[in-house]
């Protein structure tokens, strides 16, 4: 078998209300998904490159000109061999950003390939451990005309259809260490009223639920001090993203002072980086972004750094269906899989391209399948309604 080329999808939706956080407001979600075609017509391959606010064109620029010639010729088969190879080839222009992002994609879609053809989900060819995962809404953003009343609201839903926690923003605060820079994001708020969005969620959330916040790397480490010493009192599970991925040594310093576990960093990339920072003592709860980090076969490996170093890990989950199952797949393989993160806010991208469920969520709970592959079936019919041309 041979891989003979990729294909890309550039998809586009405008969400009926913009969504704010401490870096800016958005309404538009994008999101570039590819095919890996095969010299088997009925074997191909689903992935997912991340490209949070950049044009489609660098990531299909990287994806069509620059990788697709390194593997067009090789074996499907042989992830962990085409991510090295693809790695070494790209090493004086990649290793971070936009070349992990597409790294990602293809590996996702290579890993795809192989439990398609060996009949089996990738889950299982990752190890299998096959533990339920434990589901937590995501959403808790600054949107304009949306009280606190108004959040404490849809926690309260969260927790009424068996959610087991709930993930809010926070950090849109003056003294955010971009607020300089990016001096038009809207709905700036002190910090005690951002702590008084956290008591209410809290509230609404009840006791015996997780309470997540994420400041989306937008606190030096002092800010992010005396947030967490709020946090304690109030009770939060994680503190997510607190400071900047690059302030390693000022994260670590707020993981000694609190008893809040620090989780991160979704916009990290590479095995080497997260190591350091588990090393450092920054994060307690290891959390890359299975489509950034560079795909299923780097996320494992910090997974199993994590796991020797005792630490809980998650991953980021907020684009399409091809992200999500490449999540889940990858956190069903784990011993030390935490939470399954459940992206509340608006998007068709969840379901309305799949001919059928990728899972079911019962009890707060989201069951392993068994379904070869990723356990996609794409209707691609469907996606043109948001596929746009570069």
């Amino acid at each position: 078998m041979k891989i003979t080329g990729l294909e890309t999808f550039c998809l586009a939706y405008e969400m009926p209300y913009p969504l704010t956080y401490p870096r800016g407001e958005y309404q538009s979600r994008e999101a570039v998904l590819i095919k890996v075609h095969t010299d088997d017509p009925d074997i191909f391959g689903w992935g997912e490159a991340a490209m949070w606010g950049g044009p489609w064109a660098t990531t299909t620029t990287v994806l069509e000109q620059q990788i697709q010639p390194l593997i067009v010729g090789h074996d499907p088969r042989r992830p962990e061999y085409l991510w090295e190879k693809i790695y070494q080839e790209t090493y004086y222009h990649g290793r971070k950003g936009i070349l992990l992002s597409c790294l990602s994609a293809v590996d996702i879609a290579l890993w795809d390939i192989l439990g398609k053809t060996t009949g089996q989900p990738v889950w299982r060819l990752l190890g299998g451990f096959a533990r339920p995962l434990r589901a937590y809404a995501s959403s808790g953003y600054y949107r304009r005309g949306y009280s606190v009343s108004d959040l404490a609201d849809d926690v309260a839903k969260a927790r009424t259809a068996g959610y087991r926690g709930y993930k809010m923003k926070v950090g849109n605060i003056a003294a955010a260490v971009h607020a300089g820079v990016l001096e038009a994001t809207p709905l700036r708020v002190s910090m005690e009223g951002d702590l008084a969005r956290v008591r209410a969620a809290r509230e609404a959330l009840g006791g015996e639920l997780d309470l997540m916040c994420d400041a989306t790397t937008s606190l030096d480490a002092r800010t992010a001090m005396a947030y967490a010493d709020e946090f304690e009192r109030i009770g939060v599970r994680w503190f997510e993203e607190p400071t900047q991925p690059e302030n390693v040594a000022g994260c670590a310093e707020l993981a000694r002072r609190t008893r809040i576990p620090i989780a991160g960093f979704e916009t990290e990339t590479n095995k080497f980086n997260f190591a350091g920072m588990m090393d450092a003592g920054a994060i307690q709860m290891v959390q890359p972004d299975v489509i950034q980090v560079g795909g299923i076969t780097e996320a494992r490996k910090i997974a199993a750094y994590a796991q020797m170093r005792h630490l809980g890990f998650s991953s980021k989950n907020y684009s399409t269906a091809v992200s999500l199952a490449a999540c889940l797949n990858l956190l069903y393989a784990l011993p030390n899989a935490d939470y399954f993160e459940c992206d509340m806010d608006p998007s068709p991208w969840r379901d309305e391209f799949l001919r059928s469920p990728l899972f079911t969520f019962d009890g707060g709970m989201v069951e392993p399948f068994d379904r070869s592959g990723l356990g996609l079936d794409i209707d691609e019919a469907a996606l043109s309604a948001w596929r746009v041309s570069q």
